[in-house]
């Protein structure tokens, strides 16, 4: 059997559903982690004249694409008919006409601001027959954009629960974590919009050195670049004595988070703005209380009875410092308007949360409650959403694109 090869990246939900298409099929495949290995990230771009999205496929010498091609392929090796459908999963989306009029189109389209760009609100509805996004939340955004509602999908970010699960009868030590400390966990980056900011300037309000809690920020910097996190972090407990902060920075592989949500109690995210915020699904998979922002995409996921939401506060914010969003200039934000507004988490409730966690929940009450979680976002569930809409769309007759 020819070799397969998969480029991957973390927090990539389509590398994971890749990767689960691959172990079901018991295909023995060799992965290639470019935040582990940048030069892997060169090696790929060269095999596939530029690509910057990942997963990225090889069979033998052969370049297969991303997830979606690689699900299309194993359709053809079952002998399955389906209409002709292109389906397009990058960023910034691609805009052009397929080969044929006949050809419809399904973009995959992530997104994590309030607003669409302006050049995008009708390009969508000049090349797309439908729009698949991760969050009723997102899906709102572009319906706000123009998107005819009848051609939006709401297909989430699955997980594998045999991964990530609730069962702690094997969690491994790991960075000199305290378990016997209650630990609140932040997964994520450091973009404005993640919110991490607030949530450190409130840190050192809630916890002294005498609390036995832990903070635990999981950084991405080989994604997002590297800051001075650190150096803020290593301040503020110098100036104010606040209670521990354990900060990250090393990739780990899904076994590794799962044990680190394993060894937390509390997973913390004060978004500003989020297209779907996976992590916090899977911490809740193994356990974690949610703390989120009330109000985004998390809401399709995080119940009331389940978590704790942060009211949220819409605020205008000038997009013109690309600093702000930790965009480049000429990316697609930058280009929206003058002006948008994002959803300021309150930090007075963020703060009143920690404190009411840490003092009056104990961690077996915890668990039980999160027993209760839905698994319905497993992968194979989510696989299912995707071909049921591939299946809807390829059923209608011609296409809905406007000529």
């Amino acid at each position: 059997m020819q070799k397969v090869v998969i480029y991957t990246g973390p927090m990539c939900n389509y590398c994971s559903a890749a990767k689960h298409l691959l172990n079901k099929k018991k295909v023995n495949y060799t992965e290639y982690d470019i935040a582990v290995d940048p030069s892997k990230m060169q090696e790929m771009q060269k095999k596939t004249n530029g690509a910057r999205t990942i997963p990225q496929i090889f069979i033998g010498d052969t370049y297969v694409g991303g997830y979606q091609e690689l699900k299309a392929l194993e359709a053809k090796d079952l002998g399955e008919s389906n209409p002709e459908i292109q389906i397009r999963h990058t960023y910034p989306p691609v805009w052009n006409w397929p080969v044929s009029d006949e050809t419809k189109v399904i973009y995959i389209q992530p997104w994590e601001y309030p607003k669409v760009p302006f050049e995008w609100q009708y390009k969508f509805e000049t090349f797309a027959d439908a729009l698949i996004v991760p969050s009723n939340y997102v899906k709102q955004i572009f319906l706000d954009g123009g998107v005819n509602p009848s051609n939006a999908f709401v297909v989430p970010n699955g997980f594998d629960p045999a991964i990530f699960n609730n069962d702690r009868s094997e969690v491994k030590p790991m960075l000199g974590i305290d378990p016997d400390r209650f630990n609140f966990v932040y997964v994520g980056n450091s973009q404005w919009r993640k919110g991490l900011d607030i949530l450190i300037n409130i840190w050192h309000k809630c916890f002294k050195t005498y609390d036995k809690c832990t903070l635990i920020i999981k950084d991405n910097p080989n994604i997002y670049g590297k800051n001075n996190i650190l150096n803020e972090i290593v301040k503020m407990q110098y100036k104010t004595e606040s209670a521990e902060v354990i900060y990250i920075d090393q990739n780990f592989s899904d076994v590794e988070m799962a044990n680190l949500y394993k060894l937390s109690n509390a997973i913390v995210h004060p978004y500003r703005a989020e297209g779907f915020a996976m992590h916090v699904q899977e911490a809740m998979a193994c356990g974690c209380l949610p703390v989120v922002s009330a109000g985004g995409p998390t809401n399709d996921f995080v119940s009331d009875e389940l978590g704790l939401k942060i009211p949220t506060s819409q605020q205008n914010v000038n997009i013109s410092d690309a600093g702000v969003f930790a965009m480049k200039p000429g990316d697609a934000m930058t280009r929206m308007s003058t002006h948008t507004f994002i959803n300021e988490p309150s930090g007075q409730h963020l703060e009143q949360m920690l404190k009411y966690i840490y003092h009056h929940h104990n961690k077996q009450d915890l668990y039980k409650k999160l027993d209760k979680i839905s698994m319905k976002n497993t992968w194979d569930h989510v696989v299912d959403m995707y071909e049921g809409v591939i299946n809807e769309v390829g059923k209608r007759k011609g296409t809905n694109r406007l000529r």
